[in-house]
């Protein structure tokens, strides 16, 4: 087994050390891919600029619209977030979010993406 020959020891201690190194590294990566990433997928455009509520929405990027588009639709977007829940329905675009919790359970950081036909914009809320 991964490299032993017969007769030379026992490889079990090496068979352990190395299923514990392996899940490790995978329990590492998964743990790195469930945080939240100012990722900018294919088709998009960055916005480094474009922020509101104070910074906590950030990390925007579009899709066939302009960043200043963004950074109105994003305060717009605050603006009614102030009233209560963060809205899924605000000037004719839908919005789905992901969020994401802490070890006690409140939300820290959230992602939105918000459509209206082609037209898309996303950004992170983050405390």
């Amino acid at each position: 087994m991964f490299g032993m020959t017969a007769g030379h020891g026992n490889p079990l201690p090496r068979a352990i050390a190395i299923a514990v190194a392996l899940v490790l590294i995978f329990t590492t990566v998964a743990g790195a891919a469930d945080r939240p990433t100012s990722d900018v997928p294919t088709g998009y455009v960055r916005c480094p600029k474009a922020q509101a509520w104070n910074g906590f929405f950030k990390w925007a990027s579009v899709k066939w619209t302009s960043c200043r588009h963004a950074s109105e639709f994003m305060r717009a977007y605050a603006r009614t977030a102030e009233l209560g829940t963060m809205p899924r329905h605000l000037r004719g675009y839908r919005c789905k979010m992901r969020y994401w919790r802490n070890e006690n359970g409140e939300v820290y950081a959230s992602r939105h993406t918000c459509r209206r036909g082609r037209v898309a914009i996303r950004f992170y809320g983050m405390v």
